[in-house]
């Protein structure tokens, strides 16, 4: 199994995330607010201290956990 999800996994997960967040109602500052903790808390839960997502031709986010 590798270690990346394929193209039509990350299209699932991110209109489950949309859908929840329309559910809420949030504005896009608290969708960013909650995306970033919830990286982090990935990461922490397990156990990474730095985790680079990157996708070709359009970006790359870093963290880095204390």
């Amino acid at each position: 199994m590798s270690d990346q999800l394929t193209d039509e996994q990350a299209q699932e997960l991110m209109d489950s995330i949309i859908t929840q967040c329309e559910a809420m109602e949030l504005l896009p500052e608290q969708i960013l607010d909650g995306l970033g903790r919830s990286l982090m808390s990935a990461a922490n839960a397990f156990d990474k201290k730095q985790v680079t997502v990157s996708i070709s031709g359009f970006g790359s986010c870093k963290v880095d956990l204390d």
